[in-house]
């Protein structure tokens, strides 16, 4: 497949020096990206702990204990990472994330990411931004420096997809991270709901198909833009239906010029035990809006379901869920 790449989508310190590197010598990865619940799911790792308590006996905050650690971490990582990106600059990165609590302070923002990308001082290291409209703003000055790749994190919204394309014209490299799963995860109960008005063929058909079909509306907002160094980005692969396989998401999005971020477990089915690809159904959401499940109006009575999809109703969770995760890692460090 001409320009795809696979990233993966976890960074652990000693994972850093094996598994991550066995998987780029076999040629499986090309880059990686980073979060903080990933991180904070990282920190249970042995290898972590002797620096934490070393660096809690040197009277360190928790954010700047945690910015330590993360630092460290991403800076290897590029390194790592760094043949690749001379080679080709659309690959060869690994994200790091500013502080989810910031997403709506654009001043605040754009210092942080310059502090950490200066920070780290490594060219293939991408900034992650959320989507929210005070992020897009974000991006836009970002943009304007001309040496930070960017990504846009928790885009779920076509529209929304669109707008941070456009904010990322002007990095010197861009992705827009397109959140999938989470939109299946939401859409199956509903379609469950309606069992009485569908046949067991047609349910089962439909399930698990929206996540697909809302990233493949995005790619295409996303390529109308014209940006040739800015990629869609798929994230939020990892299967939540335990029926599913494992390489799921892998198998149905495999497009020119994309990328996909992807869980290990992903990545080991996809390369060593291959599902057969999804065939996308066509016109998902008129199909479902017939079925009395809205995708994009106001409901108007109780027994039409609405599934807004606009671009804040599974943005802010989300960015809660980092806010969380963050807010939880503090408190381990604090």
């Amino acid at each position: 497949m001409k320009d795809f790449y696979l990233w993966c989508d976890f960074i652990e310190r000693d994972f850093l020096e094996s598994g991550f590197q066995t998987l780029l010598k076999q040629g499986q990865i090309v880059g990686a990206t980073s979060n903080p619940a990933i991180f904070a799911k990282a920190l249970e790792s042995q290898a972590y702990q002797a620096q934490i308590v070393e660096l809690k006996n040197a009277k360190m905050g928790a954010k700047d204990i945690y910015e330590h650690l993360v630092i460290a971490d991403i800076k290897r990582c590029a390194e790592i990472l760094l043949p690749l990106w001379e080679k080709n600059k659309a690959t060869g990165y690994i994200s790091l994330e500013i502080d989810p609590f910031l997403a709506d302070k654009v001043g605040a923002s754009v210092a942080e990411a310059r502090a950490l990308f200066g920070r780290v001082n490594m060219p293939n290291v991408m900034i992650k931004i959320p989507a929210t409209k005070a992020g897009l703003e974000t991006m836009e000055h970002l943009a304007k420096d001309k040496n930070i790749p960017l990504n846009a994190t928790l885009v779920f919204d076509p529209e929304r997809a669109k707008d941070c394309a456009l904010a990322l014209k002007k990095a010197p490299m861009g992705v827009v991270s397109v959140f999938v799963s989470r939109l299946d995860t939401l859409a199956n109960p509903l379609l469950q709901d309606k069992a009485n008005r569908l046949s067991q063929s047609t349910q089962a058909a439909l399930l698990n198909q929206f996540g697909i079909a809302n990233a493949l509306e995005c790619y295409h907002r996303i390529q109308s833009v014209g940006a040739s160094r800015v990629y869609p980005l798929f994230a939020s692969v990892g299967t939540k239906d335990p029926n599913l396989p494992k390489d799921y998401y892998l198998q149905a999005l495999r497009l020119e010029h994309s990328i996909i971020t992807a869980p290990l477990e992903a990545l080991k089915a996809y390369y060593e035990t291959p599902s057969t690809p999804t065939t996308p159904i066509k016109h998902i959401k008129e199909t479902m809006r017939d079925l009395g499940l809205d995708l994009d109006e106001t409901p108007q009575d109780h027994d039409h379901i609405n599934f807004n999809l606009g671009r804040d109703s599974l943005l802010f969770p989300g960015l809660k869920a980092f806010e969380d995760a963050f807010s939880k890692l503090l408190k381990a460090l604090g």
